[in-house]
């Protein structure tokens, strides 16, 4: 299923709104934007999603979507053309990379189970002084492990 719609894309942009053959292009977008979302986060997250994609999914392939269709409709005859296209790729680009690299969690099991981690060494003294090296065990001049005084 999709992430978003021809419906949905028409209404992210006005120009896209008053385009009256913007339809066949956005339904190809779709299809490249929603192979792009897939493989980006197929490693990290079971696709197709059980159910209903997640809104940040569908918000991210709406605005890629409104991107290359604007892209490939308008070109570069709008003024500050690259700026004006970045709002709806940079930002989205940046969400998917993060989950990707699990900096945000899609699965709400997974979210709830990592709340309910905690400390196992909450409360218990450090065995371990990390600053003066003198008040440690471990003196590197007599290190015999390796067969060898240094």
């Amino acid at each position: 299923m999709p992430y978003t719609t021809v419906a949905e894309v028409r209404l992210n942009h006005e120009l896209i709104s008053k385009n009256a053959d913007a339809d066949s292009a956005i339904s190809m977008h779709i299809l490249g934007v929603d192979d792009l979302i897939d493989g980006m986060i197929r490693a990290k997250v079971t696709i197709p999603f059980d159910g209903e994609a997640p809104e940040i999914i569908k918000s991210i392939s709406r605005d890629l979507v409104t991107f290359r269709t604007l892209r490939s409709l308008y070109g570069s005859q709008v003024p500050d053309y690259q700026t004006w296209l970045d709002q709806y790729k940079v930002e989205q680009m940046d969400l998917l990379e993060e989950i990707r690299d699990c900096k945000i969690i899609l699965d709400p099991d997974l979210t709830t189970l990592l709340s309910r981690i905690k400390s196992n060494t909450k409360g218990k003294e450090a065995i371990f002084n990390l600053g003066d090296p003198e008040s440690q065990n471990y003196h590197p001049d007599n290190d015999d492990r390796y067969g060898e005084n240094r």
